[in-house]
């Protein structure tokens, strides 16, 4: 599914969809000497592109350690764009813990991309595995799947503007989102490979993670691209938040 013809997203738009009030921040960033309460944010991505719409991620429901604010879901900020669950083509899901997953269900036409082993691991997880809810996405089944191979790279319009990469370790089947805007700006949604900034530049690794080894592998993937001149966008740094565009605001 890849591809080296040249093609650009033409906006891309960060709705902040919510936060997790964390007693204690150090449960995310083990081995640190960082504690304390700490209120982080949510993010979703929507990407047009001439051949389709391209949510990335559904966010997480007001409950538990979740807080969502009246108009703050993603379907909420969709209706305010003007477009309906039936105008996102695809979703892709970064994983498919609670805080990403939340709202699989509210789009049933369209086609999901999530890896496979992502899957399976969501809807048969190990007694250990954390952070999955399955009546977040009981009805979606029946959905129309696309399960790339862990390790694969894949082109998602053929033309390099929208490449979701495996980026491992915090999931079993955890993927990163590589896209390109016009003029060459490029942008990494990086998901939960990383967090914060601090876990590229101190080494630290999510605070929840399948496979420890594969979790370096993927920072140090993340490194690369970042030293390569990629944006990277971290799932939960409250620090970046103030720098970004956030909806209805968009990049271009």
């Amino acid at each position: 599914m890849e591809s080296s013809a040249a093609g650009f997203v033409k906006r891309m738009y960060i709705m902040h969809v919510g936060k997790i009030e964390m007693p204690d921040v150090n449960g995310m960033m083990p081995g640190t000497r960082e504690h304390g309460p700490a209120s982080l944010p949510v993010y979703c991505y929507l990407l047009e592109h001439e051949k389709g719409r391209v949510l990335v991620d559904t966010g997480l429901k007001n409950e538990g350690l979740g807080v969502v604010g009246e108009g703050e879901d993603v379907v909420s900020q969709l209706a305010k764009m003007g477009l309906a669950p039936d105008d996102i083509d695809y979703v892709v899901l970064t994983h498919m813990h609670l805080d990403h997953a939340a709202f699989m269900d509210a789009f049933p036409s369209s086609t999901f991309v999530v890896r496979r082993e992502e899957l399976k691991t969501a809807w048969w997880p190990d007694h250990f595995e954390r952070g999955y809810l399955f009546a977040h996405y009981a009805a979606t089944r029946d959905f129309a799947f696309i399960e790339p191979r862990d390790d694969e790279v894949v082109d998602l319009f053929g033309d390099g503007s929208v490449q979701l990469i495996d980026t491992r370790g915090h999931s079993r089947g955890h993927q990163s989102v590589l896209v390109t805007l016009g003029e060459g700006r490029r942008f990494v949604i990086a998901g939960d490979a990383a967090y914060f900034e601090c876990n590229l530049e101190d080494w630290v690794l999510p605070g929840i993670c399948t496979s420890s080894v594969d979790a370096e592998r993927s920072i140090a993937k993340l490194r690369q691209l970042q030293g390569c001149g990629w944006k990277l966008l971290f799932g939960h740094d409250s620090g970046q938040e103030s720098e970004l565009r956030i909806a209805p605001d968009y990049y271009e």
